[in-house]
């Protein structure tokens, strides 16, 4: 069962696309205050122009940030109205995957650095940035968006399975430390979801994006968004710590179950 949460201000990274645009929308049509991060601002402010027709009393901001960056970051932060400083809630969604090479044959210039950068010290910035105000106002919740493959691994996945392995490590510690507090840590980790993230992966190949979801009925990125909602709509005291979810003939990263 919903409860319904409404002017909480929501601070959602990769939210031009994806699960992070469908989080802001079910987030502001109950009535909060979102500040939309990303790289693609012209995405951006065409999410929040709609966001805002919506009508649902909500404040929308749209912040071109790039969380490989901590310049970037800081001045998001720095730039943000006073009155929308005060993050109650965290959505460290942004992330990516790049190529499907063997460790001998990455490259391990480019895409370790671009994933490694924002996967894993893209959620430490951002969060790093907006703790230390939950902590001082002892209330908050940060949802960090990992993967399956964190802990299910697969060949030729090793940067983006070490890099959510590092999510699910950081949300873990993470909650440890904020424990004596009220602030609460969800970890997120959805199996085969149908973004762009593939059409990312092998850069802009649309016949090579569409392969995974062949055959298969695979989450939609409002499936995780409503997963993301409950979380944050139980009441105070209860903190659902990771949540897992796949599609129905999915078992695993590879275990899948393809109609012909």
């Amino acid at each position: 069962m919903f409860r319904k949460i409404s002017n909480k201000i929501v601070l959602i990274t990769g939210a031009s696309s994806g699960i992070g645009e469908s989080c802001a929308k079910i987030f502001h049509q109950n009535g909060n205050h979102i500040i939309l991060c990303g790289r693609r601002v012209d995405r951006l402010n065409k999410l929040r122009d709609q966001l805002i027709a919506n009508n649902s009393g909500g404040k929308v901001l749209a912040c071109q940030v790039d969380v490989s960056s901590m310049e970037s970051i800081d001045k998001m932060i720095n730039e943000l109205p006073e009155d929308m400083k005060s993050i109650d809630i965290l959505i460290n969604n942004a992330g990516l995957s790049l190529g499907m090479d063997s460790v001998s044959e990455i490259d391990a210039k480019n895409d370790l650095d671009s994933v490694i950068d924002t996967n894993v010290k893209g959620v430490f910035r951002v969060t790093r940035k907006i703790l230390p105000n939950m902590i001082q106002r002892n209330s908050g919740y940060i949802f960090n968006v990992s993967s399956i493959a964190g802990s299910m691994f697969y060949p030729n996945g090793s940067i983006y399975c070490a890099s959510k392995a590092a999510v699910n490590a950081f949300s873990d510690v993470l909650r440890k430390e904020v424990v004596s507090t009220k602030i609460r840590v969800t970890n997120v980790c959805p199996g085969l979801v149908e973004t762009e993230f593939s059409l990312v992966r092998f850069n802009g190949d649309a016949d090579k994006a569409k392969k995974p979801y062949n055959g298969i009925v695979a989450l939609t990125p409002d499936d995780i968004a409503d997963n993301i909602y409950y979380c944050a709509s139980r009441p105070d005291h209860v903190q659902i710590t990771t949540i897992e979810t796949m599609a129905n003939n999915q078992a695993s990263t590879r275990d899948i179950y393809r109609e012909q």
